[in-house]
Order: C-alpha cells, then structure tokens, then sequence
C-alpha cells in the first residue's frame, strides 16, 4: 500500500523538536515499519534522511494548494484538482497512491485536491481546533475562510482521525455524522521509553542525592509552567535537595527564566533548551518525578505525548488536567492529580513525591502498566493500518473512474 503524507504547517518541520513535528516522524516511520510505502509532502521537510522515507521538496506545490481568499472552498479545491498546469508538480498518476493522509493545517487544501487528482481515500488527522487556537493564542486573518476549510475538510475527508474526544466531537458535528470520525490519541514507543534508571546523573551534572523533578515540552501559555515555578519555590522552602529540569523552549523562555530569578530559585533550575527526541528517554531516566501542570481549560482537546513518555518510563507523575487520559491517570494509583491552577496543592504533590520513594516506586509501576495496556504505539500502528487498508479496499474503483 502506497500512503502519500501531506504537513503542510509551516510551524512543523519535518526534523524539530516539539511534540508536533515527533509526532509527524513517530507515524511516518510507524507506517513504514508495517510495510507501507511512504512518500512525504512537507512544507518544510527538514534535513535529508530526516525520516526512511521518499521527502519531495513541495513548497511550491503546497503553497498553491493553500487559500486564504472567500468565496465557495469546495469550488476552489475543485478547481485545483483539475487545473492542467498542476500536472508537473503532482509527482503521482491517478490509481498510483492508495491513500492520501494530511496531518490538518490552517489554509491547506492539499489533502482534497490531490485525493481528487489522484482517485484516491483522504484521511485527515487532526491535533487541535487550529482556528480557535489561532484565535486565542496569536493572531489570525480571514477567520471566515479558516472556518469554512475546517467544516470542508470535515465533510470530504473519507476518514477523520482525531487525537481526543472533543475533537472528535467537534468534528463530528462540523461532519453532521459520527460515521467515519475515529478517536486516534497520541502513542508511545514502549521500547524507547523505559523504566527508570538514574545512572546518568552524574553525567549530567546533577549529585546522587538530589531529587529531580522535570517537565518536557514547549513553553506555551496553557502549558502552565510558570505555574510550576511558583510551587517549586514553595518546596525549596523544605526541600534544599530539589532540582527541576525544563526541557524544552518556546514564546515564554525569557519570562520563565526572569521569573525564576524572581524568585530566587535559579541556582535549583535547569533550562535544557530545545533538545532532540532521541535524548528524551534519557533525561527521563535520570528524573524522580514528572509534571504536567495544564492551566484550566474548558476544553481540554490534547492528547499529550508527554504524559505518555512520563508513564511510559514508569516515572510518578503530578498532573492537572489531562483530557481523555484523566481515567489512566487515577490520583493515587498511577498518580497524583491537583486542581489546575492551584500551586500550593502542586507544591503539596510534589513535596509529598519528594519524601516518598516507596510512593514514587508504586506510582511509577501502575503508570507503566497502563501505558503499556492503553498507550502502545504498535497497537496503535495496527490499527491505523488496518483503517487505511479498509478505506483502499473500498472506494479505489469508484474513485479511479471519477479520476480527471
């Protein structure tokens, strides 16, 4: 089977180092381990041998696949798919691709006209509502436009992949049908993330009996970091022998940093900056306890990898919200869970980690057995696979003599 993947977010590139661009590689590769044959279109595609797959350079084509301008989308992709002076920049004859997967992106049409171009099923994988994340976050144009692509791509996709229930709701009734819409949450490759050592401290400059806590990921606003500061500033006022490891950058770096020199706490601090994924499993490895401490939110629509790779490494966890992996994460079995935004019931947590260990040690086992019972990447590859075989064996006729 031929799947033809399409990223055209100019905020993903192939090769980075967020959770958004590890996922992207995390399927391709999965894809290519079962026997697919993977082709990437990416807008920015990262450096070559970035993932085993065939990478085309396709910011041209991918950029004339994009609209921003009003008027009926559905006409517009219609137009596209049979313009003629398309045809040099389409590296596939229509029958050639089995299946076209488009990770969903602000403004793209690629997904659509090319499964018109080529007769082929469209899969659309969506990891967040991007046009009220656009507008709540940064700052967005033609919202209209944004929001007719959303309900378009809902509608046409052959199959909607969605990493959480309420994207899952939120596209079913841009849809108008559950049929079709899949709830796919973000997995984990157990044999990467394992249980925890901490023989490489040393290495890493941090003393054997220091307690060290650490988050990973981008410093963004709902990520709660700064959160995380203030009830670490509160331990130190009990635990000296404390360290908390930030991995990872993003728009408010240079705040975090100023505010824990506010407080005092730096000297206790480590910033890592943005690392690869490939040294993640080991700067887990090295940590005591893991934190994710979400802001409120009324819509919590992640499906955080993080959290995965925490319990994945059998890591004690303190979390906020966590969304549909709240029923995995039971507070005081597979971890500790306080209100989101209250900082002293997260200060209390991880004080009560720190003196623990026995309660680190049974936190830390229950959450690896569930990751390995809920979270599996293989068993999630499996099953993509089968649903991308289903969506061939069923329309590849019908679309190939609708081919323009």
């Amino acid at each position: 089977m031929k799947v033809l993947y399409i990223c055209a977010d100019a905020g993903i590139p192939l090769d980075g180092t967020k959770g958004a661009s590890v996922h992207v590689r995390q399927t391709i590769v999965a894809l290519q381990s079962r026997g697919v044959d993977v082709t990437v279109l990416a807008l920015r595609p990262g450096a070559p041998g970035t993932v085993p797959c065939r990478v085309l350079p396709a910011a041209t084509l991918l950029g004339r696949l994009q609209t921003r301008s009003g008027g009926r989308v559905a006409a517009q992709a219609a137009a596209l798919a049979s313009a003629r002076n398309l045809d040099a920049q389409v590296p596939f004859s229509p029958g050639e691709v089995g299946v076209i997967y488009e990770r969903y992106s602000l403004w793209s049409l690629a997904g659509a006209v090319l499964a018109d171009r080529l007769a082929a099923p469209l899969v659309l994988e969506v990891n967040a509502p991007l046009v009220e994340e656009q507008s709540r976050y940064r700052q967005i144009d033609s919202v209209g436009v944004a929001v007719e692509i959303e309900r378009f791509l809902a509608r046409r996709a052959d199959a909607v992949l969605c990493v959480s229930s309420t994207l899952r709701e939120r596209f079913a009734r841009l849809r108008e049908s559950r049929e079709g819409v899949y709830l796919s949450p973000n997995a984990v490759d157990l044999d990467r993330f394992r249980e925890t050592v901490t023989s490489s401290r040393g290495a890493r400059g941090f003393d054997a009996g220091d307690t060290l806590i650490i988050f990973t990921g981008s410093f963004k606003p709902w990520h709660g970091v700064n959160d995380l500061l203030q009830a670490f500033a509160l331990l130190l006022d009990h635990e000296k022998r404390t360290r908390l490891i930030l991995v990872g950058d993003g728009p408010e770096r240079e705040s975090l940093m100023r505010s824990a020199a506010e407080l005092r706490i730096e000297s206790n601090i480590t910033f890592t900056g943005a690392v690869s994924h490939e040294a993640i499993p080991a700067l887990l490895a090295s940590a005591d306890i893991a934190v994710a401490p979400y802001l409120p939110l009324d819509d919590f629509y992640f499906s955080p990898l993080k959290l995965g790779e925490y319990l994945a490494t059998g890591l004690p966890v303190v979390a906020t919200a966590c969304g549909d992996l709240d029923p995995l994460l039971r507070d005081d079995v597979s971890s500790l869970r306080v209100p989101p935004g209250d900082v002293p019931a997260l200060a209390r947590a991880l004080g009560r980690l720190t003196e623990d260990p026995e309660l680190r040690r049974r936190l830390g086992r229950a959450g690896r057995r569930g990751a390995e019972k809920h979270l599996s990447l293989e068993a999630a590859t499996t099953r993509l696979v089968r649903l991308l075989e289903s969506l061939v064996g069923a329309g590849s006729s019908d679309r190939r003599s609708a081919a323009p």
